[in-house]
């Protein structure tokens, strides 16, 4: 398929879903859900054949600036301090729930594939742990679910990516023949990236924050250049962690947070209105090439096995840790649940599989690999895009669902 051609169809689905984005059908047919259908007919039908070396490392890197500018701006919608106080939620997530996640999509994959080496099944376990904050828009702008499950699932998805990279790489490293892959390089790549990345990106987001303060307060910004911060601080943090031999992805969000804190609120209108804008469309372009180069690819080595393990990835791989990790911090079952529900996997996925693209060989498992992942997302952007409206309304409309917390401990809160 011609490049022209791309830009065609994919100008074309961003008009016709314009024209009805307004419309109810467009909160049941979302974006991603159109524009990766369409991908993947297209790639059917006019490019079945397997993806070049050029065409994936030009997907990788629109999907890493995308997922940095997407995790920054999602970030500078939250406030730190709010966050912070809602009964430690997204820190059970990340280090209770997201290591349960990996151990169950490891143990489900031993079962499944028995002829698959081991690390090939952790690798498997750790793509598809991270949930996307792209695909996950519509909850996280959705007032009828509470503000703080809204952040909550915010800051998960913000930063559980992150999280799984160190691990990813290392794996990658190994079962690509590195000698210097050893356990100690790997544990200190680990908290490398653990600590010196917020740090990288607090930095950075403080800093340009406070320039773009004392800019607009004096009246020396257009708001055209007030609006194209937000992308410019972005790239910043994670080029600059990259830099670092850092974690990018943990440095973009990390910087958003600190505009809430640094921004006055005239330049944080600008930032939102890019963030409904410019990082919607780069998101739509990553999810279109997904369906275009990597579904027709993934689909020729889809079986049985594969879907029973994706949609228990979707399902009891990852909502089971969830529930485990909120035991005991007074959240109510309907709404640990709805948690659990809402991890779908996206574009972290897609760029982590693009990695074992340039590492692994065929004979390595990367055909099934590549099935394996590819099958999950396009799943999970169906069945996650499909259900957020519907959930989100019968969670409101249930009586029973709020209060999040327990009577006895929405008492002892109002009590302090």
């Amino acid at each position: 398929m011609s490049e022209m051609t791309v830009l065609f169809i994919g100008a074309g689905l961003l008009l016709l879903y314009g024209l009805i984005s307004r419309r109810q059908v467009a909160s049941y047919l979302t974006g991603p859900m159109l524009f990766v259908g369409a991908g993947a007919a297209a790639g059917f039908f006019l490019h079945a054949s397997t993806p070049e070396p050029d065409d994936l490392a030009r997907i990788r890197l629109l999907g890493e600036l995308t997922l940095a500018i997407v995790l920054f701006t999602d970030s500078a919608h939250l406030k730190p301090r709010r966050l912070l106080q809602e009964e430690s939620w997204p820190a059970r997530m990340l280090f209770i729930g997201l290591p349960l996640i990996v151990i169950s999509g490891s143990a489900a994959g031993y079962l499944l594939f028995p002829d698959w080496p081991f690390m090939l099944i952790l690798l498997a376990a750790l793509i598809l742990a991270p949930t996307d904050a792209a695909l996950g828009r519509f909850i996280l702008e959705a007032h009828d679910v509470p503000r703080p499950l809204r952040e909550t699932l915010n800051a998960e998805s913000g930063l559980n990516d992150g999280f799984a990279l160190p691990p990813i790489l290392f794996l990658l490293a190994i079962m690509g023949g590195e000698a210097a892959a050893d356990y100690q390089q790997g544990t200190m790549t680990l908290l490398r990236h653990l600590l010196l990345s917020p740090l990288a990106g607090a930095a950075i987001g403080f800093g340009g924050g406070w320039l773009i303060t004392y800019a607009a307060k004096r009246n020396w910004m257009k708001p055209l250049f007030e609006r194209l911060a937000a992308p410019a601080l972005a790239i910043c943090a994670y080029a600059g962690a990259e830099m670092l031999d850092t974690n990018g992805f943990i440095a973009a969000y990390a910087a958003g947070l600190m505009i809430p804190l640094t921004v006055v609120r005239p330049a944080q209108t600008y930032l939102k209105d890019f963030s409904e804008t410019e990082a919607e469309l780069l998101s739509l372009s990553v999810f279109f090439l997904f369906g275009l180069l990597l579904v027709p690819y993934g689909a020729a080595f889809w079986n049985w096995h594969m879907l029973a393990y994706a949609l228990l990835s979707l399902t009891l791989i990852r909502m089971v840790p969830i529930l485990l990790s909120l035991t005991g911090s007074g959240l109510n079952l309907r709404s640990a649940a709805l948690l659990g529900w809402f991890g779908p996997r996206g574009i972290a996925s897609i760029l982590y599989l693009l990695l074992a693209f340039e590492t692994l060989k065929p004979g390595d498992g990367l055909h099934a690999l590549a099935g394996l992942v590819s099958l999950t997302v396009l799943l999970s952007i169906f069945a996650h895009g499909l259900s957020a409206v519907p959930l989100a309304r019968a969670y409101a409309a249930n009586p029973q669902a709020l209060p999040l917390l327990p009577p006895e401990k929405e008492r002892g809160k109002a009590c302090k």
